[in-house]
Formats: C-alpha cells, structure tokens, sequence
C-alpha cells in the first residue's frame, strides 16, 4: 500500500497532463452515468491554482493526490475509502441512488437533485453559512485533459455579519461523467476578487494490493 501511495505522490509532480483511456469528450454519450467514480484503484491528482484581482491564473503548491484505497462497511451500507496523500486523511463515501454521500450523511454531489439545498455548512460561528445546491443544465469546462460537460454542485455563501461589505458569494465544484470533480473555485472571503482551486490533471486506476 505505501507503495502504491508513493506511486501517486510522484504521478502528481511529473504529469503535466493526462487523459482516462478510452475517454473522449466527443464521442456519443453511454445510457448510463457514473459521475462519483468510486472504485478501488481509481486515482485523482489536482493542480492548485489561484486567480489574482484582474484574473490572471498562477498554479502554486505542490499537487493534491487523492486514492480510493479500499471500502469498509458503516451502519450496514458500503462505503470507499478515499485517502487525501499530502494531507494523510481518509474520507469515507458512498454513492446513493445517484448522490455522493460520507459518512456524517452530508451529501457533496447529485446528478439528479436540482435546486434544491442538499447540504448546510459553515464557515465560522456568526460568520456566514453556506448553501450547497446542484445548478440545472451543463456547464462547458476545459481542462488541460480536455472539455468537458459538467454539473455544478454550487455553495451560495451568506454573511451573518450586518457590515459585510461584498454581499452574497458563490463557490462552484464542477463534476464530469467518467471522472468526477474536475473542478474547483472559491474565495477569500474577506477579499472575494481573489479565488482560489483545483483542477483535475490525472486520472486512472492502479491495483491496490
């Protein structure tokens, strides 16, 4: 396993870009969808990015390595165990019916629930909270992978604050059928022209041992 984990650590500094095999963007679309690609083996690594206040994007830091390393069973359902490399963190999540759900029951994606509020979060007690909803419709996104159709699981953030000054913001997670979030787009939130992210560069499988 350490092996493996070090294999995706160094997969995250040397691409530069990287496409799933056998995924084209052009190619006519299957009956079926998997946007939460939960399986063990399955591989993402993000650059970092950041946009300063007249737009312009500068990748920074070193690259966020994610790996399904196996799954687990929690209150009778199945859930894959999802380790973050540089943070030495494990998620737990499940797909249901269409939604990625961990394992407090928050849910951090839908393909099918649109406009509705799925998940309430906050940023900090008497700070702002945050409404994570999926947008309707598809949203083109290009990567150095290629571009992609994408659904937008969106954050509306809302100060509790009476004097904030830059009113409602948004955060944006945009999701691709056959390789999951792609990416990513949030802000400062005492400076919302500055934004932050990650986005997708590699995706594959390895065999987990």
């Amino acid at each position: 396993m350490k092996r493996v984990i070090f294999l995706i650590a160094l997969l995250g500094i040397i691409f530069t870009s990287c496409k799933k095999d056998g995924k084209d963007d052009t190619a006519n679309p299957s009956t079926s969808t998997d946007y939460t690609q939960l399986k063990v083996g399955n591989y993402r690594v993000y650059e970092r990015y950041r946009i300063d206040t007249i737009g312009n994007e500068t990748v920074f830091g070193d690259p966020d390595s994610l790996i399904i390393t196996g799954d687990t069973l929690i209150r009778g359902n199945l859930y894959f165990k999802e380790f973050n490399v540089g943070q030495e963190h494990t998620s737990y999540l499940r797909d249901s019916s269409g939604c990625l759900v961990n394992e407090l029951g928050e849910i951090l994606f839908s393909e099918k629930n649109f406009n509705k509020v799925l998940r309430v979060d906050t940023i900090a007690p008497s700070l702002a909270f945050v409404e994570y909803q999926m947008v309707e419709g598809d949203t083109m996104i290009s990567i150095s992978m290629g571009s992609y159709a994408c659904l937008d699981y969106r954050g509306t953030v809302t100060s509790l604050q009476p004097d904030y000054p830059h009113g409602t913001q948004y955060t944006y997670y945009f999701w691709a059928d056959g390789l999951g979030m792609i990416k990513s787009n949030a802000y400062f939130y005492n400076n919302p022209s500055l934004r932050t992210g990650q986005r997708l560069k590699a995706f594959g499988q390895v065999e987990i041992e």
